[in-house]
């Protein structure tokens, strides 16, 4: 009895082994590829032996996971690299277009799609003219709206991730329920209505902390930064749409338009008073009946009233920047539709000011525009989907 059993655990020890070592074989394949992927996408024009000199793996690993990304879609054959005098090595390139993710903001009378791949950049876009409706009615509609806007991203790229909208309102700690929506009219509307009859994963996201996702990646740089966020409003109300956040490397953000800019002042629509919102609005800057683009066209030509509103506006955006840094002293970025509008100038001027506001006036910091001010926040939306796919193929952040 004392033999069998010994016969048998020695047995179970060599089959537990044997797991042990598949496990950590296992392991380190899935590490190399994951090594390869993030080394392929942050690098254009890689060669094998390139790739054996940076990752140190072996050829015939590279050969075997080299293959495997390109049967997978990962990864393709680029152009042959010019001849030292023997035979042409073969370049292999990262296809951004493996994957794809949609962003969407509903406005007042739009709705705005843009989709991306897996770089970041704008491969298709769409606007349709509807009137937002808190109903199942437009839900549905704007279903029908994304699902053809993917197929037909699907048929010219690659296959979508999912569907990200960015939202102006509070959410809930789990991002599924919209708990204060008095812009849109839609308090207490949660993620399966909205995405009701939408045929991909979708996720709800504050435009203002998309605003600031789409910052970070586009500039791996970026540590801690006070982002402005200069846009009209997608609600009915047509005097509200300054926002802001601060925003950190670590993804934690707070968002600031709501923080006291003018005690007693102006009526914001979450019920008090004198927040940065209705101050920095750019839709404070146009007379009746005037555009935001023809104010700044007169403004151009010297006007003296446009050009004092212009003053008042800037010195409102100062005080929130001064303000928000005084709580996060980082770098400031300013975007939004208004940012589009701004001269260099401009921007020197309300760094000038931001300076002159400052209790130390500290001018060690960079206050510039945004790297993409045009539907910023619906690129930062579909960001989410596009990172997190980042981080599962190349198993650590692949940017900065």
């Amino acid at each position: 009895m004392k033999a069998t059993f010994i016969k048998y655990t020695c047995i179970y020890l060599i089959a537990q082994r044997g797991k042990y070592e598949g496990n950590a074989s296992t392991a380190v394949k899935a590490h190399n590829r994951s090594a390869m992927t993030q080394y392929l996408y942050g690098h254009s024009h890689v060669t094998k032996q390139e790739l054996e000199r940076e990752l140190g793996l072996s050829l015939p690993t590279i050969t075997q996971n080299l293959r495997a990304l390109e049967d997978d879609g990962l990864i393709r054959k680029g152009e042959l690299q010019d001849s030292t005098g023997g035979r042409k090595a073969q370049n292999y390139e990262f296809n951004p277009d493996h994957r794809t993710a949609i962003g969407v903001v509903m406005r007042s009378n739009e709705l705005r799609l843009c989709a991306i791949n897996l770089y970041g950049n704008v491969i298709e876009k769409r606007n349709d003219a509807l009137p937002y409706r808190n109903t199942n009615v437009y839900y549905q509609r704007i279903g029908g709206i994304i699902n053809n806007f993917a197929a037909d991203v699907e048929k010219k790229h690659g296959k979508v991730l999912g569907v990200s909208f960015a939202i102006q309102g509070i959410l809930s700690p789990d991002a599924t329920t919209i708990t204060f929506g008095t812009i849109m009219g839609n308090t207490g509307l949660t993620l399966e209505t909205i995405s009701q009859s939408v045929h991909y994963p979708c996720m709800m996201i504050h435009d203002s902390d998309a605003s600031a996702m789409a910052e970070l990646w586009f500039d791996s740089t970026l540590t801690d930064a006070v982002c402005v966020y200069l846009e009209r409003a997608p609600g009915r109300r047509g005097d509200r749409g300054g926002q802001g956040c601060i925003k950190a490397r670590t993804s934690a953000t707070g968002a600031i338009e709501h923080m006291t800019l003018v005690p007693g002042g102006r009526e914001c629509y979450c019920g008090q008073r004198g927040c940065m919102d209705t101050y920095c609005s750019p839709e404070t800057l146009p007379e009746d009946y005037e555009s935001i683009p023809g104010f700044f066209s007169v403004l151009e030509q010297g006007e003296r009233h446009h050009r004092e509103r212009m003053d008042e506006w800037l010195d409102y955006v100062a005080q929130a920047i001064v303000n928000a840094r005084s709580i996060i002293a980082g770098d400031v970025i300013v975007g939004g539709e208004a940012a589009q509008h701004l001269e260099d100038s401009d921007i020197e001027d309300l760094k000038a000011r931001v300076i002159a506001r400052s209790p130390f006036g500290t001018d060690h910091f960079n206050l510039r525009k945004s790297y993409c001010a045009e539907d910023q926040n619906i690129i930062g939306a579909a960001l989410r989907f596009a990172e997190n796919y980042l981080d599962d193929i190349c198993g650590a952040a692949v940017r900065g």
